[in-house]
């Protein structure tokens, strides 16, 4: 059994054992993610600060691993979006939560990113994070119509 089909049958057990929940409405859940993203994004400007290696590095440099950041960032909010439109729609507590951890961690990485320290480690989380999206978006019932067929 490969890596991605024990991940997903996991997922799909997990998830499938939690109930429908529409007690949330989508603005509660909006702005959560919202706010989840906000605090995400300070919380790491803080912690990661100390650690930036932008002053060391040629200005030229910093300038074109920024703007890498910068075209990582708005993959981001693509996905940010995504996650914000189906938060508005009937979704399941542990799926939206799901969504909102695997936002932050993309959110979190790219504020690492842009102090360009560890750069391997930032680019490992956002692209985990955004992996974790695709899982989640793969075992969200709601998500697809043609999921049962």
């Amino acid at each position: 059994m490969s890596i991605h089909a024990s991940l997903t049958s996991v997922l799909d057990r997990a998830l499938a054992q939690s109930a429908p929940d529409s007690s949330h409405p989508p603005l509660v859940l909006r702005s959560a993610l919202v706010l989840a993203v906000a605090m995400t994004a300070a919380a790491t400007a803080t912690i990661a600060a100390p650690f930036s290696a932008a002053a060391l590095m040629d200005p030229e440099l910093v300038g074109l691993l920024r703007a890498m950041v910068v075209i990582k960032g708005i993959i981001a909010l693509a996905a940010t979006l995504l996650v914000f439109w189906r938060l508005g729609h009937g979704i399941r507590t542990l799926v939206a939560i799901a969504y909102g951890t695997a936002v932050c961690i993309s959110v979190a990485a790219l504020v690492w990113l842009w102090g360009l320290a560890s750069i391997p480690v930032g680019s490992l989380l956002f692209y985990g994070g955004l992996a974790a999206l695709i899982l989640v978006g793969r075992c969200d019932s709601g998500l697809s119509v043609t999921r049962g067929r």
